[in-house]
């Protein structure tokens, strides 16, 4: 019997589920690309939409979900506060072993950095963290020329072997 569904028509969900071509050819799991309302309350969500992605259909270790965890959270809670636009863009893909993130605030504008923040600052520190966990994650990170996508770039498992938090030979 013969499938009525196209080979190029494949899916994959957040259970974990991997996606195989009609000629048994293994393809890199669905993308996701949301947008969410510019509110604080979205911050929780994005978060728990990266997780779930990295962890159950990339199969990205708990450590490094973690990591990457925060990183949306802080790149998501700076479009949310810093955009100007009416929603906020999370995008994630995965291709040839490395997890693309990218958080879209709509608004072009001059590109951040990390900065230093005062002792006492409550705010300030985003950026210097995201920076942190992604050299962590062996990854990249930055801006697009405009500012307005925040994105980063990892691999799916560890550069080297890791132990209790330190890089060993």
């Amino acid at each position: 019997m013969v499938s009525s569904v196209p080979s190029s028509i494949l899916t994959t969900s957040l259970t974990g589920s991997r996606a195989i071509s009609a000629d048994g050819a293994r393809i890199a799991p669905s993308p996701v690309d949301v947008a969410f309302v510019r509110e604080a309350s979205r911050v929780a969500q994005a978060r728990r939409i990266g997780a779930a992605w990295l962890r159950n259909v990339c199969r990205v270790p708990q450590g490094r979900v973690d990591s990457a965890e925060v990183v949306i959270s802080e790149l998501v809670s700076n479009a949310i506060v810093h955009g100007r636009g009416r929603t906020v863009g999370l995008r994630m893909r995965r291709t040839a072993g490395q997890v693309r993130l990218e958080v879209d605030d709509r608004s072009p504008s001059a590109v951040p950095g990390p900065q230093q923040a005062g002792v006492g600052a409550e705010r300030g520190r985003g950026l210097w963290l995201v920076k942190a966990l992604v050299d962590e994650l062996d990854g990249s990170w930055g801006f697009t020329a405009d500012g307005t996508v925040a994105w980063c770039v990892f691999p799916v498992g560890p550069a080297s072997s890791r132990e209790n938090g330190r890089r060993t030979a």
